[in-house]
């Protein structure tokens, strides 16, 4: 029984082959070697060009993690196709539409589900978690 059945074989071709390239994308384009995160001699001259080399392996580090952190998921959307679930919202079980999926091809909620995910942590001021890292955020303190 085919669960998403609610697109057809040329939408799911589409988003499929959107992944697999934005996946593609970014292994090819984060082939990092370790080297590009040593700080040259020359940037070692003093403290104000250290910081600044700090900064900048620092901001490139988050970014790599982020794309490593979207690859999961991609890799988590293109399973879904194996087992027929994919395009199905995890909260409520309805399908999520075709122009959702093409904006976010990860997208594990409806429209529906998201918006009140959304609003549900609007609301609380603690206890939210980290996309990323799924840690608790205190929002309250000061």
């Amino acid at each position: 029984m085919k669960r998403f059945n609610h697109l057809t074989i040329k939408q799911l071709k589409e988003l499929k082959e959107k992944m697999l390239a934005e996946k593609e994308r970014i292994l090819n384009a984060h082939s990092v070697k370790d080297e590009q995160f040593l700080i040259a001699k020359e940037d070692q001259s003093d403290d104000v060009d250290l910081a600044n080399s700090d900064y900048e392996n620092s901001h490139m580090l988050r970014l790599r993690n982020r794309e490593i952190f979207y690859v999961k998921k991609l890799d988590s959307a293109l399973a879904k196709f194996d087992t027929e679930e994919y395009g199905i919202c995890e909260d409520c079980g309805a399908e999520i539409k075709f122009p959702r999926l093409i904006a976010r091809p990860t997208a594990e909620l409806c429209i529906n589900c998201k918006e009140e995910s959304e609003m549900d942590e609007m609301r609380s001021l603690q206890g939210r978690k980290s996309k990323s890292y799924s840690q608790a955020v205190d929002f309250s303190a000061k």
